[in-house]
Parts: C-alpha cells; sequence; structure tokens
C-alpha cells in the first residue's frame, strides 16, 4: 500500500501479477518505501484495490526474462513475484527504478552499520579515556602521599628514588591533557631544597590543581560537545578524585597513627562509596562491606579497599581496551 507521503516515482497502469499461479491485471506503483500493485475491481469499474506490497529492502533479485517479465525474489522466503509489463521500454524503466532504489537502500544500510559501529567505538574511547585517567590519577595521588610520607621521614634517597616514577606519571597524565607540568616542576623544585614544609606545601598544591582540572570541562575538545550513553562520564571523575585523596589520606594518617585524623577521614570514603557506585555501570564496591564497623574493628580496611580499587579500575580499564581491539 502506499503511504499518503511517498513520492510516486513510476506508475504502470497495464501490469499482469503472477503470484501463487493467479494472473491478476492491474497497476504497479514504484516508489521510495516500495513497489505496490492495485487490482481493478470488477470489468467496468474505475476503483483499484491493494493486492501486494513489497518494501524494497525486502528484495534480494530482481531481474528480467524475455521482454515483458520481471522476476522478483524477496527475502524473507526466496518467494518469485513474476511481472508482466505492457511494453519493453517500460520494463528496463522498471528494471532501472527498483534496482537503483535497492543500491540506494543497500548504501543507507551500510552508512547506518558504519555510524553505529563509529558510534560504538567513540563510545568506547571515551569509556577508555575515562578509565585511563581515573587509574593515572589514582596511581598519582598515590605517589604523591607516598613522597609525602619519606619526605615526613627525612628519607631523601629514597625521595630522589621516587622522581624517576613521578616523572613518568606526569608525563602519562599529560597524554591524557591533564597538564600539571607548572606544578610538577615546583614539587622538584622543592624536593631540591629538602624544606619538608616547602615540598608538603608544593604537592598540597599540585593535588589542588589536579581537582580543578577534574572539575572543569573534559580536556578533549572533541569531547565536550559528545553525549555518552554509558558511565561513568567526565563529570563523574570529581567524586572519584574526592574519594581517592580520602582513602590514601586515611592510609597516611594510619600510618603516622593519628587515629582521630584517621577515622574522621575514613568517615568521607565512606561517605564517598555510595556516590562513586551510582555513578558506574557496575557497582565497584559491596555498601555493606565497608561501614564504621568494620574501619574500627578490622586491621587493614584501608589497605584492602586501597587494594580492592585498584584491581577494579584496572580491570575496567583493560576491559574496556578490549573492546577497542575488538572493534578495530
Amino acid at each position: 500500500m502506499i503511504k499518503n507521503n511517498s513520492k510516486v516515482i513510476g506508475e504502470y497502469k497495464s501490469v499482469i501479477l503472477n503470484l501463487e499461479k493467479k494472473k491478476i491485471k492491474g497497476r504497479l506503483f514504484i516508489t521510495k518505501d516500495g513497489i505496490s500493485f492495485e487490482r481493478k475491481i470488477g470489468i467496468l469499474s474505475k476503483k483499484f484495490e491493494p493486492e501486494f506490497f513489497i518494501k524494497i529492502e525486502s528484495i534480494s533479485i530482481i531481474k528480467k526474462e524475455g521482454y515483458f517479465d520481471i522476476l522478483i525474489t524477496q527475502k524473507e522466503d526466496n518467494q518469485v513475484v513474476t511481472l508482466t509489463i505492457d511494453t519493453p521500454v517500460e520494463t528496463n524503466e522498471i528494471i532501472e527504478n527498483i534496482n537503483t532504489l535497492v543500491n540506494e537502500n543497500k548504501k543507507r544500510y551500510v552508512d547506518k552499520k558504519q555510524s553505529e559501529i563509529d558510534e560504538r567505538m567513540n563510545q568506547i574511547n571515551y569509556s577508555t579515556y575515562i578509565y585511563d585517567t581515573i587509574f593515572k590519577t589514582w596511581t598519582f595521588v598515590s605517589l604523591l602521599f607516598d613522597l609525602i610520607n619519606e619526605t615526613m621521614k627525612y628519607n631523601w634517597d629514597r625521595v630522589d628514588e621516587m622522581m624517576n616514577e613521578f616523572d613518568e606519571l606526569s608525563s602519562t597524565l599529560n597524554n591524557n591533557k591533564i597538564n600539571l607540568q607548572d606544578d610538577t616542576k615546583k614539587i622538584k623544585t622543592a624536593i631540591k631544597s629538602r624544606d619538608s614544609i616547602t615540598i608538603i606545601n608544593s604537592i598540597k598544591s599540585t593535588m589542588d590543581s589536579l581537582g580543578e582540572i577534574l572539575y572543569g570541562q573534559i580536556p578533549y575538545k572533541e569531547w565536550k560537545e559528545f553525549t555518552p550513553t554509558v558511565k561513568p562520564v567526565w563529570q563523574n571523575l570529581q567524586f572519584f578524585y574526592l574519594f581517592t585523596v580520602a582513602i590514601f589520606q586515611a592510609d597516611y594518617f594510619d600510618k603516622l597513627g593519628k587515629k582521630e585524623e584517621r577515622d574522621r577521614v575514613q568517615a568521607n570514603v565512606l561517605k564517598y562509596i555510595p556516590i562513586i557506585n551510582n555513578h558506574f555501570s557496575d557497582n565497584l564496591f559491596d555498601n555493606s562491606k565497608y561501614s564504621t564497623k568494620t574501619f574500627r574493628e578490622t586491621e587493614n580496611t584501608i589497605k584492602q579497599l586501597i587494594s580492592e580499587t585498584e584491581e577494579k579500575i584496572e580491570k575496567l580499564l583493560k576491559d574496556s581496551l578490549k573492546q577497542v581491539s575488538l572493534l578495530v
């Protein structure tokens, strides 16, 4: 049946439809939607009613047989429909029109599939960038707290040894367009001074700068207008960063034996866990596993949570990279 908004590409008034051993005389319409055949009602009547319709995308084969017959094979059931046309000129014209529509439909299908693949690739690349940034941020903050710890112990040999890893992590963050070059230069200059207060202040300033970057817009301009359909998104990184800083603060105070400060920061860790769970596609943490009671009664709970978090975000990153490799 012809849709009201379908533009008629061709109309042919004297056509015989051969279908299921029946020959029906009527008229044929070709539109972008498909091929429609209408049979005449009665001998003297000028009225027609729909008899047959096939969508363009349902056509698998169309070919000419002799001068007047057109054979159309349908994809669904391989049913062959024969149309007998009044003149060879119209036969050729119908074949050409239908082939054009079939080829256009194939191109639309291919373009649509490619568009879907491109969209899927963009989504995966976006997620991979987010997970990669999360993992690198987590590792970098962990190192900063280790630097503070070794500085407080005046263990300068160990601090100097950590500089290679510090440079490497700073560089990987910069590769993600997380630019902390000015801040990291200040830390390196401060370390050369061997002044613990200057070093710690420069580290705190760097963590503030990192937080501001993660709180702002995504650094890649091509993703600023991108609408992700999966979690997490860039805006969720600020919550994960707050959790990251809190958990390593808690670990740092635990190492120093400052229980009051540790307990205060652990409360923030517990506050951020359900927030993070809500902003990730899969819950990272079992809410019932970590509580004020477990932190109070179970030893090394913070270290267990750090280890568990690191394993999970590393797995999320690996899974996302695997998806990229499957689409490439």
